[in-house]
């Protein structure tokens, strides 16, 4: 054998077993030993970069990004993911600049940068519907519901979550589906919180309620699949969720679990870990036993610990000071709460500027770290940006644009979902009556106008629970969960709000009334069959008056 071919073979040697080791890195990352797998790919990727193995560097970088992620090192992981993206980009390689992009994407999110974020996680997501990668989508959707999660817009956060929850369900990834479905409770617990400050608590209990379910269904899984790390993530979200909905008992159970998982856990974790006791003890009135878990957790700050965890620690201190009559501590408390949010703000600042030098050079660095600091400035208006740029991404994933109601592809979804739910629901068909004659004697743009209103009445009359889409036409279709037995008065309340709608405000002459059929879960199995019966009950509808229910 000649020496340039002994080379060959021990070069392709060394990729196969960097890439088992690599392979045993991610392992680790899956199991909650992050550190272990971040120093074992931080290894690996030495060797790589000395033997001029960009791919299998490329390939480190990603994977150090999430590691870094996990243990709270967003800053860190930035600077590997931003080569990884480069790298996928110039070689070409569609679906890996993918899986980079999204990290990107989460990593930004976790600085607080949420216009970056969602810039890198949109084109994650375009990346991985071009390469119809199942486990790539599956991703960048979960990374853009997290964004909107960010932005207080629940609804659209659980629209995308359980998507990235179906799509690592039908690729069997349970790690995948374990994560993702931590994310789905998250943004059910923002919408019941939502619901609650508008006044409607119990709206705001059912999606605590099922926030817990997802959690537990997510616990489950950490459990079987070996992920401490998740679990603990689990056990502390439902420790919240409990105590919110003033089950305090079954909250500290959680805490008490939470301690069997610490084994490799890292300081961030048992900050939070601490904290969250305090918060509970407060939510319970038991203000000294607060005291202990908040003064520890505030010793970490120094120790590495998160210094957004920072401002919640000083926030529930003072809490638990002023709950025992304390008053001066807890106002020194409080100061220092106050200082933590303004040095946090300005923290803020200076990563915007840190980002920049990562791409650019000093030059052009300056003068997008002026830009960016006078950005950050200007809260409100980075949020309205925002608003704007997820309204058009969901807008183009599963929203219809004239009625912004889901659209026909988000109830394809949504009835795959439904066939594996044992949950009780209903289906309605809406239809406009005489909706033709609307068109020919007004025109078709007073009918778009229509169809508009009744989109935003269908918007303010249902629950939070309750979904509207536009099935085609003057079509509608609404998902009403829980029993069935109270979908006929809801629906009634729909027909009467469309009735004595005040038409004229689009023009004089114009009256709107809707036919309804109604079928639910008593009268078939499958959501189709379910839909077949309730546009049955529509066609009745219509021939028996119109302006009425048939269920």
């Amino acid at each position: 054998m000649l020496v340039s071919d002994m080379q060959v073979v021990d070069a392709e040697t060394n990729t196969r077993q960097a890439n088992s080791s690599l392979q045993e890195a991610w392992h680790l990352g899956c199991t909650g030993r992050s550190l272990e797998a971040l120093t074992l790919a931080g290894e690996i990727l030495v060797d790589a970069e000395a033997r001029g193995d960009d791919r299998l560097a490329a390939q480190c970088d990603t994977d150090i990004a999430w590691y870094c992620f996990q243990i709270g090192k967003a800053e860190l992981g930035l600077t590997h993911i931003r080569r990884a993206v480069d790298f996928w980009k110039l070689s070409g390689e569609p679906k890996q600049e993918s899986y980079a992009r999204a990290y990107f994407g989460w990593l930004l999110l976790e600085l607080g940068l949420p216009e970056e974020a969602i810039e890198e996680a949109t084109r994650a997501l375009d990346l991985a519907d071009k390469t119809a990668d199942p486990k790539a989508q599956s991703l960048a959707t979960n990374v853009i519901g997290i964004i909107f999660w960010y932005n207080k817009q629940p609804d659209r956060a659980i629209l995308m979550s359980e998507r990235s929850v179906a799509l690592a369900r039908s690729i069997g990834n349970k790690t995948y589906e374990g994560w993702w479905l931590i994310n789905l409770g998250g943004a059910h617990s923002e919408a019941g919180y939502i619901a609650e400050a508008l006044g409607r608590p119990e709206e705001g209990r059912q999606m605590l309620v099922r926030a817990l379910e997802l959690t537990k269904l997510a616990l489950d899984m950490a459990i079987e699949t070996g992920d401490s790390w998740a679990a603990r993530i689990c056990l502390g979200n439902k420790a919240e969720f409990h105590s919110h909905l003033g089950e305090h008992d079954e909250a500290l159970e959680c805490m008490v679990r939470y301690r069997l998982f610490q084994e490799n856990s890292y300081i961030r974790d048992r900050q939070q870990y601490l904290y969250t006791l305090g918060q509970i003890y407060n939510n319970s009135g038991k203000f000294e036993e607060a005291l202990s878990p908040l003064l520890e957790a505030m010793e970490l700050i120094d120790a590495g610990g998160s210094f957004d965890s920072c401002i919640l620690i000083y926030l529930y201190l003072s809490q638990a000071y002023e709950g025992l009559g304390q008053f001066d501590p807890a106002l020194a408390a409080h100061k220092k709460y106050h200082q933590a949010y303004l040095r946090n703000s300005a923290e803020k600042t200076q990563q915007r500027a840190r980002l920049a030098e990562i791409y650019y050079e000093t030059r052009r660095f300056k003068e997008v770290a002026e830009t960016e600091s006078k950005r950050a400035e200007t809260l409100e208006a980075s949020y309205q940006k925002l608003q704007e740029q997820t309204d058009i991404l969901a807008s183009a994933v599963y929203l219809d644009v004239l009625t912004g109601l889901y659209n026909r592809k988000y109830l394809d979804s949504r009835f795959k979902e439904l066939t594996s739910e044992k949950r009780p629901y209903s289906i309605a068909m809406l239809d406009v009556d005489h909706f033709k004659s609307i068109n020919d004697n007004f025109s078709h743009m007073i009918g778009d106008r229509v169809l508009g209103a009744i989109g935003t009445i269908l918007r303010s009359q249902l629950r939070i629970t309750d979904q509207a889409i536009r099935f085609g036409g003057e079509e509608f279709v609404v998902l009403f969960a829980g029993a069935p037995r109270g979908a006929a008065d809801l629906c009634e309340r729909l027909r009467l709000a469309i009735e004595r709608w005040d038409w004229s405000e689009i023009c004089n002459g114009l009256h709107v009334t809707i036919s309804i059929g109604l079928a639910s879960t008593l009268s078939a199995k499958s959501p189709n069959d379910i839909l077949a019966i309730a546009d049955q009950n529509l066609y009745a509808a219509k021939k028996t008056g119109r302006n009425r229910i048939v269920s």
